[in-house]
């Protein structure tokens, strides 16, 4: 029975080496599947970025080109800071913040985009840049010492402001460009 075991047990030791090697193989880039890291992944059309930030201090900067992106964002805790840049048309910006001392920067360029913004806390700011025609911007924000700044030029822009507490600060500029 003992020469047996040990038979088996050789067996077992060979097959997971071997798979071992194998593995180990496939893991380098020139002999699996395609790299990726090459890819600029928010080019282009309908990608999604989701980012969920806990804690002080964090920042989130997203940059997406293309059409039909989403940005969606959460964050709670003191001293954060989120920029969100999307050039194209229908992309959309949804951001929750809880907590003091946010800021928020969105900048859309194009036509069709929308920006839904909650922020509910202390000292949050809110700053929302809009060029082209047809965007939408839509915040709400409960707090004290707070403050909303939306920019918007071009044609055919909405906005939509609520606002609960003290001490709050709303600027809305709509506009034409020209040259």
């Amino acid at each position: 029975m003992t020469l047996n075991l040990r038979e088996y047990t050789r067996r077992v030791k060979a097959k997971a080496g071997i798979i071992a090697f194998v593995l180990c193989m496939h893991s380098f880039p020139s002999w699996s599947q395609q790299d990726l890291s090459d890819f600029d992944e928010l080019a282009g059309g309908e990608n999604q970025a989701r980012a969920l930030q806990v804690g002080d201090l964090l920042t989130a900067s997203i940059t997406q080109i293309g059409f039909d992106n989403t940005v969606v964002t959460s964050q709670t805790g003191f001293s954060q800071q989120l920029m969100v840049k999307q050039q194209g048309f229908e992309n959309k910006v949804i951001s929750a913040q809880f907590g003091s001392d946010i800021e928020a920067n969105i900048l859309q360029i194009g036509s069709g985009n929308q920006v839904y913004a909650n922020q509910v806390g202390i000292n949050l700011l809110l700053d929302v840049t809009q060029i082209g025609t047809e965007n939408v911007a839509v915040v709400n924000q409960a707090g004290y010492e707070n403050a909303i700044q939306i920019q918007q030029y071009g044609s055919g822009h909405a906005v939509g402001v609520t606002q609960w507490g003290h001490s709050q600060d709303v600027v809305v500029t709509q506009g034409y460009l020209s040259n």
